[in-house]
């Protein structure tokens, strides 16, 4: 009950507080209503009408105390409805992370080929997506104050995690992620379209993407130059990754890059086409440097309207309104009296 203290009610403001507005509603149906009631009145005579008069009367007396509390009631219950629908709030001392004005969608290649362990963490072997993980959640760290959403893809791709200046939560469902766990091969073109749906209406200032793939399109129906064209005429730019080592494997009886199935020519279309740039990680180092320059290159200082912590009073006024009819219901019927008079 501390919030309702006469301090906390007098720093309450209201969204929408031209509802107050249909406070005088009800006395208006009612007057309407009389009215109507009125018009249609059959003649009574006049002995009649005065017999009638003293039955109301007296019935008056009797009930009177009961209806002046349901007529109470049924005013606090309009009043609090009223007062929950202007979304009564009280804005919370302290600052909240400034916002950037910017969004940002990481998209983060889950095909098969990234289990390869061509890549080392502490000097220990480790497999691609392990060393993305660790690399891109410092990248995502980084972001706060700008909206950051997580696009995973193989076969198919997917929204992980929405537009959200949480933080926390897109490193945790990056953490989460698996290889193979949307299959197989590499639809490129489909987690690029996806990425610019989900920033095509997105009120941002700035939007832009970070693709990261260690193979080539051949999965989905979208084209990823196609993707990088629409995204250019959109005004968001698309950053690629190139990621896979120069080592050579064995391949059968043949010696093979690592990074054979790169296709950096679709990267650097892509890249270029947008307005972005294209980065080629053959480390660690290499690609934490690369998420490091792709943070300086999205750092503008672009600001967006100022975000402010609020403490919502809805549902109180919401259980107030509630509770006042549920009263006003049980002293209208009075459904105990009823059953003790049947016991009786």
């Amino acid at each position: 009950m501390a919030d309702l203290a006469p301090d906390a009610l007098t720093a309450i403001e209201f969204s929408w507080p031209w509802i107050f507005l249909l406070l005088p509603l009800p006395i208006v149906v009612i007057w309407l209503k009389r009215q109507k009631t009125a018009a249609e009145a059959i003649l009574v005579p006049p002995a009649l009408a005065g017999a009638l008069n003293k039955i109301e009367q007296r019935k008056s007396h009797r009930g009177i105390s009961l209806k002046a509390i349901r007529l109470i009631l049924l005013t606090l219950a309009w009043i609090a409805l009223l007062t929950a629908i202007a979304q009564p709030f009280k804005p919370e001392p302290g600052s909240a992370t400034a916002a950037s004005g910017r969004a940002i969608t990481l998209l983060i290649d889950l095909s098969t080929s990234m289990e390869r362990r061509d890549f080392t963490i502490d000097n220990e072997a480790v497999n691609r997506l392990v060393v993305v993980k660790n690399i891109a959640s410092e990248f995502i760290d980084n972001r706060k104050g700008d909206r950051v959403g997580l696009v995973l893809f193989g076969s198919e791709a997917f929204i992980a995690t929405p537009l959200t200046y949480d933080v926390d939560s897109v490193n945790i469902t990056l953490q989460g992620s698996g290889i193979g766990m949307a299959g197989r091969t590499t639809a490129m073109g489909d987690a690029l379209g996806l990425a610019i749906k989900s920033l095509r209406d997105d009120p941002a200032v700035e939007k832009a993407i970070v693709l990261l793939s260690d193979g080539t399109n051949n999965a989905g129906t979208v084209e990823p130059e196609d993707a990088a064209e629409l995204a250019r005429s959109l005004g968001i730019t698309v950053h690629t990754i190139g990621l896979g080592s120069e080592d050579a494997g064995v391949e059968g009886q043949q010696f093979q890059s690592a990074s054979a199935d790169l296709d950096e020519a679709t990267l650097k279309a892509v890249a270029s086409a947008s307005g972005g740039e294209f980065f080629r990680a053959r480390t660690s180092a290499e690609l934490k440097a690369i998420y490091a320059e792709i943070d300086a290159l999205e750092s503008a200082n672009v600001t967006a309207p100022p975000l402010i912590i609020k403490r919502d009073f809805r549902n109180l006024f919401i259980v107030l309104s509630l509770l006042c009819l549920f009263v006003s219901l049980i002293i209208e019927y009075r459904p105990f009296d009823r059953i003790r008079r049947q016991i009786a």
